[in-house]
């Protein structure tokens, strides 16, 4: 520990209507035999659903109970990351875990290459690669590298390195209240980036999380997929990409809808259409922070 008020790493969890996978979370943690964590839960549920459970793990870890009406992921983030009292800050899913290891190789990883931000990548319980396309190597983290290395609850952040980049912005993201709905964690760390801040990904340092086996053909699961390329147009605009990066992710799904369409599967032409205009909107409605370049 780094003092009697002050840990090593803040996990700062943003949690709303989920009990059972808290506990297995919190089990993880435990497991992990450190006593130089804390684990914010800014809690946005309105009753006392977590009470019980957080008051049974307290004995074996530093939890803070944070209550808060408002909305939004990137919200309680940084309700969150204002309380925490680490020199580290971590922003775990109030669904995924971590292996009994995970801070040891941490501890190892920023011994050997020291850095501002740490990335790895998520994976199943027996190593593969899950929820997307993440690079196989240790990279440096830069603005062509951010998209195939980052996912949420593994990052690692200087606490300072985090403030002085504003934190998160809270207009993406689950329950921000616009069509922005994905790609925050890719904003968050450009804006670090941007403040010279320095960061490494390392493909085996793994996480866990449940992956998404939802059925791709529905209309939510389109409508979903309009949030998602909002976002992520919303943070190519904002960060300044020249439009010979951002033309590729308009015409790929450009490019599905007409091979859905002469398929026939109309599902799926619906779910490229839904997210080639989310790119496209998203793009044209994020207010741009710096020139284009």
């Amino acid at each position: 520990m780094e003092g009697p008020l002050q840990h090593r790493f803040s996990l700062v969890v943003a949690t709303l209507g989920r009990v059972e996978e808290i506990e297995r979370l919190l089990v993880s943690l435990v497991a992990q035999q450190r006593r130089d964590l804390e684990v914010l839960f800014v809690d946005q549920n309105g009753d006392e659903r977590l009470v019980p459970l957080l008051a049974r793990f307290s004995s074996d870890i530093d939890i803070v109970h944070i209550r808060s009406t408002e909305t939004g992921v990137c919200r309680a983030r940084n309700r969150g990351a204002t309380a925490a009292r680490g020199a580290w800050l971590m922003f775990p899913d109030d669904d995924c875990w971590y292996p009994a290891d995970f801070f040891r190789s941490l501890d190892t990883l920023m011994a050997s290459v020291p850095a501002d931000i740490y990335s790895g990548r998520p994976t199943d319980q027996d190593g593969r690669t899950i929820m997307g396309r993440f690079a196989g190597d240790s990279v440096t983290l830069t603005r062509d590298t951010v998209w195939d290395t980052l996912m949420e609850w593994i990052v690692v952040v200087r606490r300072p390195v985090f403030e002085r980049a504003g934190g998160f912005d809270v207009a993406l993201g689950p329950g921000s209240g616009t069509i922005w709905g994905a790609h925050e964690i890719q904003d968050m760390v450009l804006k670090c980036l941007e403040t010279g801040a320095t960061g490494r990904y390392f493909p085996t340092l793994n996480a866990h999380h449940p992956e998404d086996h939802g059925d791709r053909r529905t209309l939510d699961h389109a409508q979903k997929m309009y949030r998602y390329g909002a976002g992520l147009g919303y943070v190519l605009r904002r960060h300044g990409y020249a439009m010979r990066r951002v033309l590729p992710e308009l015409l790929r799904p450009l490019a599905g809808i007409v091979v859905h369409g002469l398929k026939r599967d109309w599902a799926m032409a619906r779910r490229s259409r839904h997210l080639f205009l989310g790119r496209l909107q998203g793009w044209r409605t994020a207010p741009p922070r710096k020139a284009e370049r």
